[in-house]
């Protein structure tokens, strides 16, 4: 009996424009439909490995970013039981193989699946092939490593959830791409993120792995446009940027199926603009020989900057004045991923390979195969091991 009356009462269709132009205006531009990831509908799974059985050059597990990597997306509200871990000698191939199964099987309808990888990494003809623990050298090294394109198979086969996402700090990391396109070919939304793209070697340091966690935690800086939010796309300008004028080499970036503006994390706070400030906060300079961030000022009259650089695993931020900056321009030489290299050198607790340039009175000038001249140093004999 009371149809009538509810009838008469349906918003009519300007009403509800009004209604919607409303809510937009109160959740701000672009918040109203925008996609959001959901760490609480997250699978995860992380392998980090930093020692090998076989002679691989081993990396310093202080302070390792894999770790934080976890920590963090718990923070962001990933159930840690949604997260499976394996680091170093945990690290297996058949343990890497049974968790992913797992893990797989756990990725139900609706929800996201993260894997993740920092090592080391190389590619092996038609496919890219990440080191475990337990790797072979030599002619069956292929066939002991986990393989990329056994990982595009896998997930083929296994994966029913919405959409993934596939992070790797390493070498040739980049042929993560060959898992998003597998994925495509079923309509499946993916991306890869990656510190190296498929043709070019990685850092030894954990630049590209932090400016994931900073883009979890909500980092002002990634928030390009002031919005409040960080997208998917200014994630991905924040890795390439951070790699190339870093560590300068190119990163690796690929989807499918997934919108560049899905939501990362909400951003902590906003970006204090500086309109008289010759290097604005979040440039890349170069400050000395090394290569960094502005990230404050300094001074009663603000005429110093401050200027953060990564040590390894280490945030360190140093204070200069402007005459002592000078705009990056670097640039990855391709010489650098073309050198072989016949030794490895000591440098901050971890050992990386590099190249010979000169050799002068018991001292070796090196280039860190990685890396352009800018790291270019000498050292004695107790920082290096020559291949023989």
């Amino acid at each position: 009996m009371k149809s009538s009356q509810s009838s008469s009462r349906q918003p009519r269709p300007w009403f509800c424009c009004f209604l919607l132009i409303g809510l937009a205006g109160l959740f701000g531009p672009g918040r109203l439909l925008a996609d959001q990831w959901q760490p609480a509908k997250t699978h995860v799974l992380i392998v980090g490995v930093l020692e090998w059985k076989a002679d691989l050059t081993p990396f310093s597990k202080q302070r390792r970013k894999d770790k934080e990597l976890r920590d963090r997306l718990i923070e962001r509200g990933t159930p840690p039981e949604n997260i499976t871990i394996l680091l170093d000698s945990e690290a297996t191939l058949s343990n890497i193989r049974q968790a992913l199964d797992q893990t797989l099987q756990k990725a139900n309808e609706g929800s996201t699946l993260i894997v993740y990888y920092a090592g080391h990494g190389w590619q092996a003809g038609e496919d890219y092939c990440f080191a475990n623990y337990d790797v072979r050298l030599g002619p069956h090294g292929r066939e002991s490593a986990w393989s990329m394109n056994e990982l595009a198979q896998r997930m083929d086969e296994g994966f029913r959830g919405e959409r993934a996402f596939f992070w790797a700090d390493c070498c040739y990391s980049g042929g993560m791409r060959v898992v998003v396109d597998k994925l495509a070919s079923r309509n499946l939304a993916s991306f890869s993120l990656t510190s190296a793209a498929t043709t070019n070697a990685s850092t030894g340091n954990w630049t590209f792995t932090q400016s994931l966690i900073d883009g979890l935690a909500g980092e002002p800086l990634i928030d390009t446009n002031q919005d409040g939010q960080i997208t998917l796309a200014e994630w991905q300008v924040e890795v390439q940027n951070a790699m190339h004028h870093l560590e300068g080499q190119e990163h690796g970036f690929h989807s499918a199926g997934v919108d560049d503006q899905l939501v990362i994390a909400p951003a902590r706070g906003k970006v204090t603009a500086a309109p008289n400030a010759k290097y604005p906060l979040g440039s890349y300079v170069r400050a000395k020989r090394r290569y960094g961030r502005v990230v404050g000022r300094a001074g009663e009259q603000n005429q110093r900057y401050q200027v953060q650089f990564y040590n390894y695993t280490d945030k360190v931020v140093r204070e200069f004045s402007e005459s002592d900056l000078a705009p990056s321009t670097r640039a990855r030489s391709p010489e650098v991923a073309r050198l072989e290299p016949d030794c490895q050198v000591e440098w901050q607790g971890g050992w990386y390979e590099a190249k010979i340039l000169r050799q002068e009175n018991g001292r070796w000038l090196v280039r860190y195969i990685g890396y352009d001249e800018s790291w270019d140093e000498w050292v004695g004999k107790d920082r290096i091991r020559l291949d023989k």
